[in-house]
C-alpha cells in the first residue's frame, strides 16, 4: 500500500519508465500494424515505428532512468549509511 502514492506521483508528473515503455509502445505498434485500427486525428501513424521508438524513446528514457536511479539510490544510501550517527565512536584499527 505504501508504494501506491510514489507510483501515482511518478505517473502524474509524466515521467517515463523504460520497463513500462518496453510493453506499452510495442503493444501500440503491433496493434496499429496488425489490427488496422484507425488512429486519432491528432496522431501521425507514420511516427509510430520501431526506429522512432528505439532512438526517440528507449535511448533517452534508459539514460534518464540510469542517471536518475544512480543519483536517487546513491543519495539514499549516502543519507542512510555514510553519515555518522551521534554517539558512534570510530575506533582506530
Amino acid at each position: 500500500f505504501a508504494i501506491y502514492f510514489p507510483i501515482m506521483a511518478f505517473v502524474a508528473i509524466g515521467f517515463e519508465h523504460v520497463v513500462a515503455n518496453m510493453y506499452f509502445i510495442p503493444a501500440g505498434i503491433f496493434v496499429h500494424s496488425w489490427a488496422g485500427i484507425p488512429a486519432p486525428a491528432a496522431f501521425d501513424p507514420a511516427s509510430l515505428n520501431w526506429i522512432s521508438f528505439l532512438w526517440k524513446n528507449m535511448v533517452p528514457v534508459t539514460i534518464g532512468n540510469v542517471i536518475g536511479g544512480a543519483v536517487f539510490v546513491g543519495m539514499s544510501y549516502w543519507g542512510a549509511y555514510l553519515r555518522p550517527v551521534s554517539g558512534d565512536k570510530i575506533e582506530p584499527s
